[in-house]
C-alpha cells in the first residue's frame, strides 16, 4: 500500500478534511514518505525522540539542486539560495504529536528540523533532513486550507492576532505578510513569569519561564497554514525567533513577540 494512501486512510478514519500525512521525528532522522501527492494535507508530526522537534517544508526552485542544497542545510546556513518556506509543525515535545495544514505544489522538497540541540548545533547539520518530492495530484488539487477560528497577521516586525483565543483545541491560521521569512511559535507562560524574566531567560536554565506547545514553522512571505493549538487557559507568548542574517537580532527583539491571555 502506498504512503499517500496510508496517509489518506488515516485522515478518513479521523475525519479529517484532507489528507493527513504522518511523520515521525527521533535523533536525528524522520521517518517519512519520498513522495506524496500535491495539495492540501494536516502534517502530523509525531515526536518519537528525546529532545524537541519540529518539520519545515522547504520548496526547492529550479536554481538549486537537492543534493546542493542539502548538503549548504548540513552545513548550517542560515539560508538556502533556491529553498522556499512553506511552513510546517514547529516545536513538538518528546512523546507528543502536532498538526498544521499546509498547501503542497508539485515539485522537490526538502523537510528538515532547524531547532537546536543541548549543544547549540541545529538538528539539520546532524542530518536531520529528508527529501520528498510532490507529484500532481492527477485532479484538480485542493489548494484551500481549512477554517480557522483566529488568524495570524506575520509582518515585518509585528505579530496580529485577529480573535481572543479560547480553550481547547484550536486551528488558527498563519500568513506571512511581511518581506521576510517568519514562523509562528506559541509558549505558555509558567511560574507567573514576567516579560522581563523571560526576555533575560537563556532557553536552558531551571525553572524554565515559558514552554512551547506548537505553532507554524517557517513561512516565506505570501505562504500560509493552519496550525492546531491545544489551549487551556493562561497566558502565552507569541513569538518569532528567526533572525535575517547570521548574527542578526532575532526578531521578536524587533517587535514579534507578544502576550495574549486565553480565558
Amino acid at each position: 500500500m502506498s504512503s499517500f494512501l496510508v496517509a489518506l486512510l488515516a485522515a478518513l478514519s479521523f475525519g479529517a478534511p484532507h489528507p493527513v500525512l504522518i511523520l515521525t521525528s527521533y535523533e536525528y532522522g524522520f521517518k517519512a514518505p519520498d513522495t506524496v501527492r500535491s495539495g492540501v494535507v494536516t502534517v502530523r508530526l509525531v515526536n518519537r525522540g528525546k529532545e524537541d522537534h519540529q518539520v519545515v517544508f522547504l520548496r526547492l526552485d529550479d536554481t538549486t539542486t537537492t543534493l546542493r542544497a542539502m548538503r549548504t542545510l548540513v552545513e548550517n546556513k542560515i539560508r538556502t539560495t533556491g529553498a522556499h518556506a512553506a511552513s510546517g509543525v514547529e516545536y513538538v515535545r518528546p512523546g507528543q504529536a502536532n498538526e498544521t495544514s499546509i498547501v503542497l505544489l508539485p515539485g522537490r522538497y526538502i523537510i528538515l528540523c532547524d531547532l537546536p540541540g543541548k549543544d547549540d548545533r541545529a538538528h539539520v547539520s546532524k542530518g536531520m533532513l529528508h527529501a520528498l518530492t510532490v507529484i500532481p495530484s492527477g485532479v484538480a488539487s485542493d489548494t484551500t486550507l481549512p477554517t480557522a477560528v483566529a488568524t495570524v497577521r506575520l509582518t515585518d516586525y509585528h505579530i496580529a492576532l485577529s480573535a481572543p483565543l479560547r480553550p481547547g483545541t484550536r486551528l488558527v491560521r498563519v500568513e506571512n505578510h511581511g518581506s521576510h521569512r517568519h514562523h509562528f511559535m506559541v509558549a505558555r507562560v509558567l511560574h507567573n513569569a514576567t516579560l522581563a524574566e523571560i526576555e533575560k531567560w537563556d532557553g536552558k536554565s531551571e525553572p524554565a519561564p515559558i514552554v512551547t506547545i506548537g505553532g507554524a514553522s517557517a513561512l516565506d512571505p505570501g505562504y500560509a497554514s493552519v496550525t492546531t493549538l491545544r489551549v487551556t487557559p493562561g497566558r502565552y507568548i507569541l513569538a518569532c525567533v528567526l533572525q535575517d542574517s547570521t548574527g542578526a537580532k532575532p526578531h521578536y527583539m524587533l517587535g514579534m513577540g507578544t502576550e495574549t491571555v486565553v480565558r
